[in-house]
C-alpha cells in the first residue's frame, strides 16, 4: 500500500510483534483485549501528537505542516486505499450514530417497504432507522444463525418475501465475530433492487473491506476500533450513486462550495461527503487518526490483517485447551479477530460476568456481550500476553 508524502514525524517500523507492542505502554504491565471497543493509544500517536500541539502553539492555525487541508487529504488517500475507493468518497464525521443518522433522514424510501437489520445488532446501526416505521416502512431483524452460510440463507428468505428497500448490515457480528460474505450480499442486494448500507465499525482494519467491489451504497464506522484512532471519530463512505436520491438535512457553514468565503449566502453544496462535514470538526482527532493511519500502513496492512488472525487463532486454541467452547466453533474457517467465548465444554455452568471481574482484578480487560466473554486481540498482543492469560485462566477455574 502506497504511503502518501505524509507530513507527520517519521515512523520507524519496528523490527517484530514484541517491539509493535512496546508502542503500547498499557500492555506492559496490563492486557487490553478489547480492540473492537476502544483502543489505546500509541507511543507513535502521543508523540504525533505532542509534535502538533508544539507546532500549533507556535503558529497557530497557520501552522505550515499540521493544516487542516493537509490533515484531510491525507486521511482520505490513506482511507481510500484501505477501502479501495476513491478520496472523494471519504467524509469524517465523530462516530457511527451520527453519520448514519444523517444518512437515514437524508434518503428517500418506498412507503410499505421494508429495512432489513440483522438481530441484535449494535444500537447505532438499529435506532437511526426507527423514524422509518413513522413513515410506513418496516423494520424486519434476520436471524443470525450459527455460520455464514446459515445467516445467507435466512438473508435470501427474507428477500424472497419482497419489498426490501434497503439492507443496512455490519460484515462482522460485533459480539460473536462472525464475517459475513458479503460479495454474495451485495449479489443480492443487486438483484432485489436494494440499497445496501454497512456498519464498518467491526471490519474496517479487521477484514479486507472493498466498497465498490460491494456495490454499498454507505457505509459510517468508528475510527477507534481497529482502525487504532482516538475516541468520538468516526469515517463516512458515500457512493457516487447516492446524489441521485440525496438531500442532507443539515447545512451548515462547511455545506456549500467555496465555504471559506462566508458572504454572500449561497445554495451550491459541496460534494455528498464533504456535505456530512457541515461544521468545524475536532482538528485533534483527525491529527491523531492520521498518525494511526501511517502507523498501520507503515507496517503493512495485509501484515496487520494476517497477525489479527494469528494471534487470534493462538488464543483461541488455548481457550479450547481449557474447555472453553466458541462461537467460531461452528465457522472454524472463517477469519475474524472477535472471540466469543459461549461456555464449557463440559457442559459446567458458565458466568462470564465473574470470569470478566477476575481478570479485570488481574488487569486484563475483556468485554461481556449477548451472554458470552468476548476478547478482540490487535497488532499489541503477543504470545506472551496470551501465556498470561493462561496462566490467568487456570487460576479461576482452579477456584
Amino acid at each position: 500500500m502506497a504511503n502518501p508524502n505524509t507530513i507527520l514525524p517519521p515512523f520507524p517500523v519496528p523490527s517484530n510483534w514484541e517491539a509493535v507492542s512496546q508502542l503500547y505502554p498499557i500492555q506492559s504491565d496490563s492486557i487490553w483485549l478489547n480492540f473492537c471497543g476502544i483502543s489505546p493509544i500509541s507511543t507513535y500517536a502521543k508523540e504525533t501528537m505532542a509534535d502538533f500541539f508544539d507546532e500549533y502553539s507556535k503558529f497557530g492555525v497557520f501552522a505550515p505542516r499540521y493544516s487542516e487541508p493537509k490533515v484531510k487529504e491525507q486521511i482520505r488517500e490513506y482511507m481510500s486505499q484501505i477501502l479501495k475507493c476513491r478520496p472523494h468518497n471519504i467524509g469524517l464525521v465523530h462516530n457511527t450514530s451520527e453519520g448514519m443518522n444523517l444518512y437515514s433522514n437524508s434518503i428517500s424510501l418506498p412507503k410499505d417497504s421494508r429495512i432489513l437489520i440483522i438481530e441484535n445488532e449494535y444500537p447505532s446501526n438499529v435506532y437511526p432507522w426507527e423514524h422509518w416505521q413513522k413513515k410506513g416502512v418496516r423494520i424486519d431483524f434476520i436471524p443470525i444463525g450459527n455460520t455464514p452460510d446459515e445467516f445467507l440463507k435466512n438473508l435470501e428468505a427474507e428477500f424472497e418475501k419482497g419489498n426490501v428497500s434497503l439492507l443496512s448490515i455490519s460484515p462482522v457480528h460485533w459480539c460473536m465475530g462472525m464475517p459475513f460474505d458479503m460479495e454474495k450480499i451485495s449479489s443480492l442486494c443487486k438483484t432485489h433492487g436494494a440499497l445496501l448500507v454497512v456498519d464498518g465499525s467491526q471490519s474496517v482494519g479487521h477484514v479486507p473491506s472493498d466498497f465498490l467491489k460491494w456495490k454499498v451504497d454507505f457505509a459510517v464506522f468508528a475510527a477507534w476500533k481497529w482502525l487504532l484512532g482516538p475516541l468520538g471519530m468516526g469515517v463516512i463512505f458515500i457512493s457516487d450513486e447516492v446524489p441521485k436520491n440525496f438531500e442532507i438535512i443539515f447545512k451548515g457553514a462547511g455545506s456549500v462550495k467555496n465555504d471559506s468565503n462566508y458572504l454572500p449566502y449561497r445554495e451550491e453544496r459541496k460534494p455528498p461527503a464533504d456535505q456530512f462535514e457541515h461544521s468545524t470538526g475536532n482538528f485533534n482527532d483527525w491529527v491523531y487518526f492520521l498518525a494511526s493511519l501511517r502507523m498501520l500502513t507503515d507496517i503493512g496492512y495485509p501484515k496487520v490483517m494476517h497477525r489479527i488472525y494469528e494471534i487470534s487463532d493462538q488464543m483461541s486454541q488455548m481457550l479450547r485447551g481449557l474447555g472453553f467452547t466458541l462461537d467460531s466453533d461452528h465457522f472454524p474457517n472463517a477469519k475474524s479477530g472477535i472471540i466469543g467465548v459461549t461456555g464449557f465444554a463440559s457442559g459446567k455452568t458458565f458466568q462470564p460476568e465473574a470470569i470478566q471481574t477476575f481478570l479485570k482484578g488481574k488487569k486484563i480487560y475483556t468485554a461481556v456481550r449477548l451472554g458470552r466473554l468476548r476478547l478482540a486481540p490487535h497488532i499489541p498482543v503477543t504470545e506472551t500476553h496470551i501465556g498470561i492469560l493462561e496462566k490467568t485462566l487456570k487460576e479461576y477455574l482452579a477456584l
